[in-house]
């Protein structure tokens, strides 16, 4: 019995074209700024790795700029909205902050390249590279931002105290975030990555435990 022919899949369309090519230079983009970093990278090395042309690279994104602000966006998408929104689901409060630490850390090493290229572009942002400086200034200012609107639902909640200095928290907390994360980009094999987790946890929970019964319940654990 013979078989049917396969129906054939038609012809992918021009915007279809488009969105594949388009995610071929980003994620070629993102293994190189890994592996070499922004200086060492040129466009027509990502056009050459993702199997295009120079020319398509600089149409697509007009410079390396403006590549980085794509890259750099994407991170921030992948964290907040893929992963943070559905680990938060009915979280409020402390656990709401907790969940976004676990959440961040996940983040970064799940993503392989792109955590390392955002970190390698963050550090290049700094003085190295002056022309990407003002894309890391506003990704730090929304995620200190997002931290902040968790840490006022603590508060809110009774679970932080009332003359908690948000904003300097929130400060404190992505800077514990930046610091682990870039330890373990250092060495990946040099500390148990889970085990500095449980302790960001107990050290969070023991603070603030005199501020609601709950929390002193959680951190007798």
């Amino acid at each position: 019995m013979s078989q049917r022919p396969k129906p054939k899949r038609p012809p992918a369309t021009q915007a279809e074209r488009r969105a594949q090519s388009g995610r071929r230079l980003l994620d070629a983009a993102t293994r190189l700024i890994a592996e070499r970093g922004f200086s060492k990278t040129t466009l027509a090395q990502i056009g050459e790795k993702a199997g295009y042309s120079r020319g398509l690279v600089n149409e697509r994104f007009g410079s390396k700029g403006e590549l980085v602000r794509v890259l750099a966006d994407e991170f921030q998408q992948y964290f907040a909205h893929d992963q943070l929104v559905p680990a938060l689901e009915e979280k409020r409060g402390l656990d709401a902050l907790l969940v976004t630490i676990d959440t961040y850390l996940d983040s970064v090493v799940s993503s392989e390249h792109l955590g390392r290229a955002y970190y390698v572009l963050l550090g290049e942002s700094i003085g190295l590279v002056p022309e990407i400086h003002p894309t890391f200034v506003e990704a730090d200012r929304l995620m200190r931002a997002g931290v902040e609107r968790t840490i006022r639902s603590a508060v809110r909640a009774g679970e932080f105290p009332k003359d908690v200095d948000v904003k300097a928290f929130a400060v404190f907390i992505v800077g514990l975030l930046r610091g682990v994360v870039l330890q373990w980009l250092l060495a990946p094999s040099g500390f148990d990555l889970t085990a500095v987790r449980v302790e960001i946890r107990r050290t969070l929970e023991r603070a603030f435990a005199s501020a609601d019964p709950g929390n002193a319940r959680r951190a007798t654990r």
